[in-house]
């Protein structure tokens, strides 16, 4: 009888141990540990508030835009 709880034991841990965590490869969910998800995009276990992307600015970002257009030096052509 302890054998069989034993090698039930060892069936329950060996199991525990095949998913998958942070950045390693999986096809579908259930290969990644709790938590995580598998990317279809990246094949790779992840958040799932993870995109995948940096979309974060460092400061901040002027997107005003100056109109105006100002020349220095007019152009001519040397030959016609």
């Amino acid at each position: 009888m302890k054998q069989v709880v034993l090698v039930a034991l060892f069936v329950v841990v060996a199991l525990a141990a095949c998913k998958q965590g942070l950045g390693d490869r999986c096809q579908v969910n259930s290969d990644c540990s709790d938590g995580l998800i598998c990317s279809a995009a990246t094949g790779t276990c992840e958040s799932p508030t993870s995109t995948g992307i940096d979309a974060s600015v460092p400061g901040q970002v002027d997107a005003g835009i100056d109109a105006h257009v100002f020349m220095d030096a007019k152009v001519f052509m040397d030959a016609p």
